[in-house]
């Protein structure tokens, strides 16, 4: 930028000084120097407006790319948490399957506990019968 800036004020400068020493009347000279100026003018507002165009352009452009990559980020992120809740669930039902496998089990062992427990209970008392009936 700054050396497009120098290179139009060294033509601007060189332009007005041959103007200037151009053998003319001043009503002409001021009149050249009047239609360069308006020419140099127009050309560094077109010169501006393709700035500012480009500058539109490639804000516009990288706020496409920013959308784009939110989007594909969002994207990912609904894959992680849907993976992450079959895991959850998986986990879930295991532990659910494994919990109910202890609780059988432990009904199971507190039944046969209680059995062992009914049939010394009932061989005492037949022992005690038998005893009593021996007196």
């Amino acid at each position: 930028m700054r050396s497009t800036r120098d290179f139009l004020t060294g033509v601007l400068t060189g332009v007005a000084i041959g103007l200037l020493t151009a053998p003319r009347s001043g009503k002409a000279t001021r009149g050249k120097l009047k239609e360069e100026a308006d020419k140099r003018t127009g050309d560094l507002k077109e010169q501006w407006e393709k700035g500012v165009d480009q500058v539109k352009q490639g804000y516009e452009q990288a706020k496409t790319q920013v959308n784009q990559y939110a989007d594909k980020a969002k994207e990912q992120v609904g894959q992680y948490a849907d993976k992450a809740k079959q895991q959850y669930n998986g986990m879930r039902s295991q532990a659910e399957t494994e919990l109910d496998d202890n609780k059988q089990k432990t009904k199971s062992q507190y039944n046969d506990k209680v059995d062992q427990l009914a049939d010394k209970t009932e061989s005492g008392i037949n022992s005690a019968r038998e005893s009593l009936k021996a007196k």
